[in-house]
Formats: structure tokens, C-alpha cells, sequence
């Protein structure tokens, strides 16, 4: 169904369309290669067939390294569960051997993961609703993500 990835399970963390989720990748050839942490901007989410275990993800990850960047990535559930999704990761045209987390996300993981953010861009900049919620705290640090315009060219808006 598109506007969500819908899981057999109903307590099973829901990928829905136009809102944020923590993004964590893992090589899967142990390879040294270090943990990436991101807050993702779902744009799209959609079964594949028939296959209930398999989905397409398009989403904007807003801190990778050459800049927020759209993606449109494949995923084979591996669990699904209330808060977490864990799924190897699928990119056309690329040998991708990585294993995706996706998250609920809130303010303890983004101080866990992406404190540097934080650090940058205090949530008090953007007034009390970003203090609170971390969505609408995305939404200011971010505010490219919801103009269709993949990398940032302006400083984050200020409350």
C-alpha cells in the first residue's frame, strides 16, 4: 500500500510517508567500516509484490557525508518489532552489503547518535515546539527537506 509500510503485526513500528525516523547502517562484511547515524525523511514507502517481508524506501538523509541526499533503497525485513525494523539493505546498480536500522527517533537518540546536530543547531533556536517534539525540531534544523530541494542551500531557519 503506498503511503505506508504496513506490518502483518499491528504493534510493529509503521514506516508512514512524510515523517522522520532514525537511520542507522551496519556493513555487513564487518569490514571495519564504521556505524552511520541519520535522522531520514520518509517520502515513500511501498510493498513489493506479494512478499510482505520485502519494501521500497525513498527518504532524504539529511546528514550524509556529500550532503542530504535523496535515496531510493530496497529492504528485506529481517525483524520487525514495536520501535525497530532491522533489514538488509538493497541499492540498484551498487554491491551494498549493509544491514539497515530503522527507528522510531527522538530527542534521547539524536543526543545518542547526532549530538554534533544538536550542538549546532540547539532546539531552542526554533522555539518552544522544537524543544518538544522532535519532528517539528527536524522540520526547522532542516527546512530543504520539505521544499524539494535535496541539498540545503541556506542556514536552518531561526524561530
Amino acid at each position: 500500500m503506498p503511503g505506508s509500510h504496513y506490518p502483518e503485526n499491528e504493534d510493529s513500528l509503521r514506516i508512514i510517508n512524510n515523517h522522520w525516523f532514525a537511520w542507522q547502517t551496519i556493513s555487513a562484511d564487518h569490514d571495519g567500516t564504521q556505524h552511520f547515524y541519520s535522522p531520514i525523511h520518509v517520502n515513500y514507502s511501498t510493498l513489493k509484490g506479494k512478499n510482505k517481508s520485502y519494501f521500497l524506501l525513498a527518504f532524504t538523509n539529511v546528514l550524509y557525508l556529500d550532503g542530504a541526499q535523496d535515496f531510493h533503497v530496497g529492504l528485506k525485513i529481517l525483524r520487525h518489532h514495536k520501535d525497530v525494523l532491522v533489514a538488509d539493505l538493497f541499492i540498484a546498480n551498487r554491491d551494498v552489503r549493509s544491514i539497515a536500522i530503522v527507528s522510531r527517533i527522538d530527542f534521547v537518540w539524536m543526543q545518542r547518535h547526532c549530538q554534533h546536530v544538536i550542538d549546532a543547531y540547539p532546539p531552542s533556536l526554533f522555539g518552544p515546539e522544537a524543544e518538544l517534539d522532535v519532528a517539528a525540531y527536524l522540520d526547522s534544523a532542516f527546512p530543504y527537506v520539505h521544499s524539494g530541494i535535496t541539498s540545503p542551500k541556506q542556514s536552518p531557519r531561526k524561530g
